[in-house]
């Protein structure tokens, strides 16, 4: 067979979003519909998180999207429908399977050949586009929120962060607290709000603060990970440094921020997507620091990140004693990380 061209590609993403809960259910998929998703176990790593997997059905540059959000597994497979199908079925049959095998199942679940895929009639192009995402800016479809709206709705600075050891002045300054509305979706958890550069709300984070409160992770409708946590703040200091620092999560870079390294940014996770990856050529960084976790699967992370970005930016990874570097304390990140940074960040 030969290799499909854009145009397949493209039909079949569309039409494969036109029949979700068809697809789904003909894969085996459990799954539950929100309004602005489809949420599910992911059946790509086998996973048993029912809300670990996402395809979104709103926002202008996800709508039909998928995101793994724990292994983020569309890293691998691409983030696009016909991604999802050829990484589902690889689960399933212990094996990679190619682009064309899946787009045979999909030639299957539309009850025709492969050869009359071409033949699709021809919808107007959505905002999924799996092919040339680096031609777009980034729509994020802004609340009208301000931050002192956000900030008095919940309790500065949380208690509960700061009983982990993070500084009340620091929680304050990234707007960190705990919901005080009753009848919420983030009742009863602490509230990390999310800002893009220009300190406009994108959304929130929510941390349950028990054992009994699931899921652990609460991300408000809509959000999507397509937003350089901290970016707000580490703005002006990547702009005099030149140079960014990438951490995984939100505690990582208040850590750094806390050791005086306030260029830092945090990724959700352990890779990048094209939005964020515009973001970093939006910033003005020439130089990116990666401080993914030590292990092997931070070595992995680091590769794939690097690869990402292709040759766009100098890249360093510093060596840390720890396994991540919201394990080390303000003294282990002074002495651990000023010597291998110096020059990547503007000491204060």
């Amino acid at each position: 067979m030969k290799s499909l061209t854009k145009n397949q590609i493209f039909q079949i993403c569309e039409n494969l979003f036109d029949r979700l809960p068809e697809l789904l259910t003909s894969l085996e998929i459990e799954y539950v519909e929100y309004p602005n998703r489809f949420s599910f176990a992911c059946p790509v790593h086998g996973g048993d998180n029912p809300e670990g997997c996402s395809i979104f059905t709103d926002g202008l540059t996800s709508k039909g999207n998928w995101q793994c959000w724990t292994n983020h597994c569309e890293d691998e497979f691409t983030n696009s429908l016909l991604g999802f199908v050829r990484g589902t079925l690889s689960h399933r049959r212990n094996r990679s399977i190619s682009l064309n095998e899946a787009a045979a199942y999909c030639a299957n679940f539309f009850d025709m050949s492969i050869e009359d895929l071409d033949k699709i009639e021809e919808h107007k192009q959505r905002s999924l586009n799996v092919l040339d995402v680096f031609n777009r800016k980034i729509d994020r479809n802004i609340p009208s929120i301000s931050r002192d709206e956000i900030r008095s709705k919940i309790q500065i600075p949380a208690e509960y962060y700061i009983g982990r050891g993070y500084l009340p002045q620091t929680l304050d300054t990234f707007d960190v607290g705990f919901c005080l509305e009753k009848n919420r979706p983030m009742s009863g958890r602490v509230v990390v709000p999310i800002y893009d550069e220009g300190y406009n709300y994108i959304g929130c984070v929510g941390r349950s603060v028990n054992d009994n409160m699931n899921p652990k992770w609460l991300h408000s409708k809509g959000f999507r990970k397509s937003i350089l946590y901290g970016l707000n703040i580490a703005s002006e200091y990547i702009k005099k440094s030149l140079s960014v620092v990438l951490v995984e999560g939100q505690g990582d870079v208040w850590r750094m921020h806390e050791a005086g390294i306030k260029n830092c940014v945090g990724i959700f996770g352990s890779s990048i997507n094209e939005d964020q990856l515009l973001l970093l050529e939006e910033s003005g960084a020439l130089n990116v620091v990666i401080l993914t976790d030590s292990d092997e699967a931070g070595t992995k992370a680091f590769n794939q990140i690097m690869k990402k970005c292709g040759r766009r930016f100098n890249y360093y990874r510093p060596n840390i004693s720890t396994k991540d570097v919201g394990e080390m304390s303000i003294e282990q990140i002074k002495e651990e990380l000023y010597p291998q940074l110096k020059g990547l960040f503007n000491e204060e």
